[in-house]
């Protein structure tokens, strides 16, 4: 924990970036050697100029030091450093490993094999629902499904492991801390039960732009392939395709109809070399040596929640009819827990019996 804290503090320094941070520890030999050298000392590591040598000098302060720490604390965030036996062996092939992941949750699921489902954040009904129960079918198979918590289709593949009882990793371009995009609020409370969030972004980074290509790199990088269900032709989504290929993963592409735009991405994957997902088998058969020991729920049926029957769906579905009805709402008539009456409202959602409208309002397809 000691060496941790001040890995803590050069990860904080954005204009830094892992290269440095890495060359500054291999010259030292450690992150608080780090911190205890002069500035004639940093100048003689390549890429630290006079002024990365002030500012490096002029971030050292023991009471934000400590303030860092109590803020992960605070916060239920722990950090796995490169040179753990914690940290994923995947993501350590990649170009340039972040020094420094925050967690929150099951850290054990870095060690698991993983696949990456993303899309677009604009994403239709029919990639919605797709998204959802390709999650759900290699969840089962022993997949960690690994996706980046945006609004779309990242969203309904976290949601697609998590109903069948399987863990999700979602990785954010932002602190653990900052609930980004708003409207995952409940899913980021969700997640840390069974799965995890990561970031290579210290507490309280705020969600720039330009953190999301590099965070769509650590999505490849944990993942054996990455399943790309539907893109514009200027998609994130496909940012994470390259970096899979960059990084010798396989690459998945859902086709889509071919008027509309957001198909227009996935369909060139696939013109491109990407291989074509007609199901779930198409996915799964590219790994034949790997045994998969899954601990999900593998019962016959929707495998949404344990203790849902059919009854209680149809229960849900009174509640809503034809008018409006907010969630807490639903939650209040119910009896169902706030994860398993959002699970549930997916499903229902995805499979074409409700409707959700903004403001987490439902409504009854007619």
């Amino acid at each position: 924990m000691e060496q941790d804290k001040y890995l803590v503090w050069l990860s904080g320094l954005k204009h830094l970036g892992g290269l440095r941070i890495r060359r500054l520890i291999e010259h030292f030999g450690s992150a608080k050697s780090v911190w205890e050298a002069g500035g004639e000392d940093l100048k003689k590591v390549k890429g630290i100029d006079r002024e990365l040598s002030r500012i490096i000098l002029a971030s050292k302060n023991e009471e934000r030091l400590k303030h860092n720490m109590d803020s992960l604390k605070r916060h239920g965030i722990s950090t796995i450093p490169l040179s753990s036996v914690r940290y994923p062996d995947l993501l350590k092939e990649i170009y340039n490993p972040p020094y420094l992941l925050y967690v929150k949750g099951n850290s054990g699921v870095l060690k698991r094999n993983c696949i990456a489902i993303v899309g677009s954040r604009n994403a239709s009904y029919y990639g919605k629902k797709v998204a959802f129960k390709l999650a759900g079918q290699l969840a089962r198979a022993g997949f960690t499904i690994v996706s980046g918590l945006a609004r779309g289709i990242d969203s309904y593949a976290h949601k697609g492991a998590l109903a069948v009882g399987g863990s999700t990793i979602a990785v954010m371009g932002n602190g653990l801390d900052v609930i980004y995009p708003r409207e995952n609020f409940q899913l980021m409370k969700e997640i840390p039960n069974d799965g995890l969030l990561l970031s290579e972004y210290p507490p309280g980074t705020s969600p720039l732009k330009g953190n999301f290509p590099a965070r769509n790199r650590l999505i490849s990088g944990l993942s054996l392939g990455v399943v790309v269900v539907e893109a514009s032709e200027r998609s994130g989504a496909l940012i994470t395709a390259d970096f899979a290929l960059e990084q010798n993963r396989e690459v998945f592409a859902v086709p889509g109809n071919i008027n509309s735009a957001t198909s227009a991405g996935t369909n060139n994957l696939i013109k491109e070399g990407a291989k074509i997902v007609n199901g779930v088998e198409d996915i799964l058969e590219e790994f034949p040596a790997i045994v998969f020991q899954s601990t999900v729920n593998k019962d016959s049926g929707t495998g949404l929640i344990r203790n849902v029957t059919g009854e209680t769906e149809n229960k849900v579905l009174r509640l809503i009819g034809t008018q409006p009805v907010h969630i807490e709402q639903l939650l209040a008539e119910s009896s169902l827990k706030i994860n398993e009456l959002n699970t549930l409202l997916t499903y229902l959602e995805v499979e074409g019996h409700i409707q959700r409208l903004s403001g987490n309002y439902f409504i009854v397809r007619e």
